[in-house]
């Protein structure tokens, strides 16, 4: 997959880059997933991926958090390697149940920046519905002090109505307060209207698009990034633009 990062025209302060993702390469096995990958994401800044199941969106997120060495290419958070970030500055990396210890109380393991409990509940993580699941763990990794890169994958899944818009509403003031943002989802609704950039994964190629590009005066809508996406497939629609 080869990526063009366009950088926005004009003459206005440079944004200092957060995340910079050069010539980007990973494979499992013999199969690789993407190559050529290269993108920036600025300080305040959010990044949306966009992609059909398989399409590598996880494993971008996974290597971008450092659980994934890739095969080549260069990934830099605030100057430092994702495992280097990862201990030396403030990074918040959630993937769902792949990222919660199953096993342990709920009560004993979620707690907010100032050490309350994100829930009472002292069942196991894993006997809580799904949807209390992702909540415990999102309120977990966001309630953590300060926070300057943020990697969801699919955040919104599972979430009630309240949830979905406690979510919005804490991505936002993350973001206002500088954090970076990568987001994931295959639902264009998820992503519509809030990210400065979309990256579209796509069997054999991707395609970095600005939110300026898709929609120059108002914001970027679900059946805007559905025409986008339903472009750069030659027709095949396959993502979701409603739930």
């Amino acid at each position: 997959m080869a990526v063009t990062c366009e950088h926005p025209a004009g003459g206005g302060a440079v944004t200092p880059f957060a995340v910079s993702v050069r010539d980007l390469a990973v494979q499992y096995g013999r199969r690789l997933v993407f190559q050529g990958v290269s993108f920036d994401i600025g300080t305040g800044q959010s990044l949306g991926v966009l992609g059909p199941n398989g399409s590598g969106k996880t494993t971008l997120l996974r290597t971008l958090a450092g659980c994934l060495t890739p095969r080549s290419g260069d990934i830099r958070i605030a100057g430092l390697t994702p495992r280097d970030a990862l201990r030396r500055t403030g990074v918040a990396y959630f993937a769902g149940d792949a990222t919660l210890p199953g096993s342990v109380r709920a009560s004993r393991w979620g707690s907010l920046g100032n050490g309350d409990v994100v829930t009472p509940d002292r069942r196991p993580i894993r006997a809580l519905s799904r949807g209390t699941r992702q909540l415990v763990g999102l309120r977990t990794v966001l309630g953590r002090q300060p926070l300057g890169l943020i990697v969801l994958d699919e955040p919104w899944e599972a979430l009630d109505p309240d949830a979905a818009r406690w979510l919005s509403t804490a991505l936002e003031t993350k973001r206002d307060r500088g954090a970076a943002l990568v987001l994931s989802s295959h639902r264009l609704h998820d992503l519509a209207g809030f990210c400065d950039s979309y990256l579209f994964l796509l069997p054999h190629h991707a395609r970095l698009v600005h939110a300026h590009d898709i929609s120059p005066t108002s914001p970027v809508t679900a059946a805007q990034l559905a025409e986008v996406f339903d472009k750069l497939r030659g027709g095949a629609m396959s993502l979701r633009a409603v739930s």
